[in-house]
């Protein structure tokens, strides 16, 4: 499996292939230390040219004279090991005598082994000025291990065992190390095939490439190695050719699969798949989801909501998919029933098998368990053909294995094929209010929105006591007309030094605001910005649809379960401290790191609150905790916070910020630099920004829009 390099790149090659000599590296398979007969292989990459264009052959390095250098240090010397050798040939290649610039190593034992034709070791070292540098992955190999066992899916393969030819490739971890380290002990050669035979004479496959991936495994888990390419080859599979077989390469991270938690005693882990096509598709979910806990199942994480084409039966709607994790006592059977119940009374009518349904529950997972009636089967017999389950599954468990294959989900849905031309692609769903199109952060030609800032405080940074209950519904048509999607009302002002006017006042202050929007039959989604569960809960009586707080839940211990319990949207934003202290709180050690980290605990906070995954928005929250660099670099570096499937909310606005860049001390003067700042978020992957001056970002956003998704 050692390749020979090229000299395609430009550089030429002078090479000795299959030299034959005899060494003593280390012990031979009775462990006594006796020279034992090894292939040599050796590549020099150089240059030529003057040699061939003079035929003068002291302008190049003479291969005869190569062949006598490596002979002479190999047949006089005694090594501790092939690798130990591999390196003093390529120190000498890159040496004084022969003044080599690169290299490329490989040596074969062919007695290694008594069951596989050889054994061996290829490296690749360079020369940087007088130093010798590593280059790559230095590999340890296995060539043609010959075994036999159970493998094929025709009965008449199943009856004895039959011939395998095995080829290893380790990969040891890429250290620029010079060559001073040794091979760890996880890269031995003999150990490791030893732990391959054995597991390949008791195993009992249908396919080569569970087979190979078994293989991998034992590698990586068993025996420690970080990386393996694994070619398993079956000389009697066609008549007509030599060998049929698979190759695969695998690093030990697609093996570092997640446990299921432990629970409760008599407590089950299950994942259910959740699918509706008819009516109204989300308040369908919502309502299955609700129902599910009405009934004692535990839910303990929602995904994402996705739109997926009809996959098998095409003549209907597009299905709206997730998948939730719950913790029942319920056995496989009575969970059945219990799913089945709840899509009766949601009003399921089954027509034709794949056909349209109001509401669609199937047991994905249940525990570790397999098993197969007339009825049921786990793990869910068609969930590795589905993306519309594998990407919401992944959402929540992406490293948990599939009781079959013992494969990460991520690594199944990376190997869903392309779906036949024409077909829609999977695409997030995010449902901000029952009139407006959803949110969808997973189009590259998606939309903007704009949120339009409406604060009812006297002391907000920029716009203070300008709106009141005198001008209210003319600011709110005139932001509607303008072009804003959401309208983010806020009673309590949290400018850096902000004191905090207390609940009845913020109250006095936003309440009223809704009310007269809602009574004027103006329907626009009304986001509350708040940090007090309490306003939070009448706001959405009031007629509000979305939370927008700044702490994410950190300032008010009730916010999470009130928001979970209302099943509304919140924007959970990235601050330190509160308003009065958040300026000294700016200290990062890896700022779009540290931020993605603790927004992640914040969303894993919400769920632990109950509060579905579908409902939750991020902003990374300019201006709070962050100097006017670290601002900067959040909007510069925004596309690498990204992922996951929520949207992005960003408030660039006006910012202290913006000012300091372009020299404006006025916040409300601060236009051009605002439209700056919301065209570079656009451009990084905003799904909403925040903004005052509705208009004139609107057509900032819709030039962005154009230029980077159009």
């Amino acid at each position: 499996m050692s390749e020979a390099p090229s000299s395609e790149d430009g550089r030429d090659l002078i090479f000795l292939r299959s030299l034959n000599l005899k060494a003593t590296t280390g012990v031979d398979s009775w462990k006594r230390p006796k020279p034992q007969p090894i292939l040599l292989s050796l590549w020099l990459k150089t240059s030529v040219a003057l040699a061939g264009s003079t035929d003068h052959l002291p302008y190049s390095i003479h291969y005869g004279t190569v062949c006598k250098s490596v002979s002479k240090l190999v047949e006089n010397g005694a090594f501790k090991s092939l690798e130990h050798l591999a390196k003093d040939v390529a120190h000498l290649a890159l040496g004084q005598e022969l003044r080599g610039e690169w290299v490329k190593v490989s040596i074969e034992k062919p007695r290694a082994l008594l069951r596989a034709d050889a054994a061996g070791i290829s490296i690749v070292r360079r020369r940087d000025g007088e130093v010798v540098k590593k280059e790559g992955e230095d590999r340890v190999f296995v060539k043609d291990l010959r075994l036999v066992t159970i493998i094929g899916v025709n009965p008449w393969e199943r009856e004895e065992r039959q011939n395998v030819i095995i080829n290893l490739m380790l990969h040891k971890p890429t250290q620029d190390d010079g060559g001073a380290r040794g091979f760890d002990k996880g890269y031995d050669f003999r150990a490791i095939t030893n732990t391959v035979s054995e597991y390949v004479e008791k195993s009992d496959y249908k396919t080569v490439e569970a087979f190979v991936t078994a293989l991998a495994r034992e590698a990586c888990v068993t025996c420690g190695v970080s990386k393996v390419t694994v070619r398993a080859e079956k000389p009697s599979a066609l008549t007509f050719a030599k060998a049929a077989g698979v190759e695969i390469t695998r690093e030990r991270s697609f093996f570092e699969l997640e446990q299921a938690e432990p629970g409760k005693e008599g407590m089950h882990d299950v994942f259910i798949a959740l699918g509706s096509n008819l009516g109204d598709r989300y308040k369908n979910i919502n309502d299955a989801v609700a129902e599910m806990e009405r009934r004692g199942l535990k839910v303990k994480k929602t995904s994402s909501l996705y739109q997926s084409a009809p996959m098998y039966v095409t003549d209907q709607p597009t299905f709206l998919n997730g998948v939730c994790q719950v913790e029942t006592t319920f056995s496989p059977e009575d969970l059945l029933k219990e799913l089945k119940s709840v899509e009766d009374a949601l009003g399921r009518v089954k027509t034709i098998v794949n056909g349209p349904r109001t509401v669609d529950l199937d047991i994905l997972l249940y525990d570790t368990l397999t098993m197969s009636t007339p009825t049921l089967t786990i793990p869910h017999l068609s969930m590795l053909e589905r993306e519309f389950v594998l990407r919401p599954l992944c959402d929540i468990a992406p490293n948990r294995a599939h009781p079959h294959t013992s494969t990460a989900f991520k690594h199944h849905l990376a190997a869903i094929p392309a779906s036949p031309p024409g077909t829609p692609p999977l695409r997030t769903y995010v449902k901000i209010s029952p009139t407006t199109p959803p949110l969808d952060p997973s189009n590259p030609t998606r939309d903007t929105v704009i949120m339009a800032v409406l604060n009812l405080t006297p002391d907000s940074f920029s716009d203070g006591g300008k709106y009141n209950h005198n001008n209210l519904l003319e600011t709110v048509r005139s932001f509607v007309e303008a072009g804003a999607s959401i309208i983010d009302i806020g009673g309590q002002s949290t400018r850096p030094g902000a004191q905090d006017v207390g609940e009845e006042e913020e109250l006095r202050r936003v309440i009223p605001a809704i009310e007269a929007i809602r009574a004027a039959d103006i329907d626009i989604p009304i986001s509350v910005d708040t940090y007090r569960a309490s306003v939070a809960r009448k706001s959405i009586a009031a007629g509000a649809n979305i939370i927008n707080d700044i702490s994410a839940g950190l300032l008010d211990s009730d916010m999470l379960s009130t928001v979970a319990e209302l099943n509304v949207p919140i924007v959970l934003m990235h601050t330190r401290g509160t308003p009065e202290t958040m300026n000294s709180l700016t200290s990062y050690h890896d700022l779009i790191n540290d931020i993605k980290a603790e927004l992640g605990s914040r969303v894993k906070a919400a769920e632990e609150a109950g509060i579905r995954k579908w409902n939750i928005l991020l902003d990374p929250g300019l201006g709070f905790a962050k100097t006017m660099e670290q601002n900067l670099e959040i909007i510069r570096r925004l596309s690498e916070m990204r992922g996951g499937g929520l949207p992005w909310v960003l408030g660039p606005s006006r910012k202290r910020f913006v000012g300091t860049v372009t020299g404006v001390a006025a916040a409300g003067e601060r236009l051009w630099g605002t439209a700056g700042a919301v065209a570079a978020c656009v451009a990084g992957g905003a799904d909403v920004v925040r903004v005052h001056d509705v208009a004139e970002m609107k057509k900032v956003v819709d030039m962005a829009v154009a230029i980077w998704r159009g």
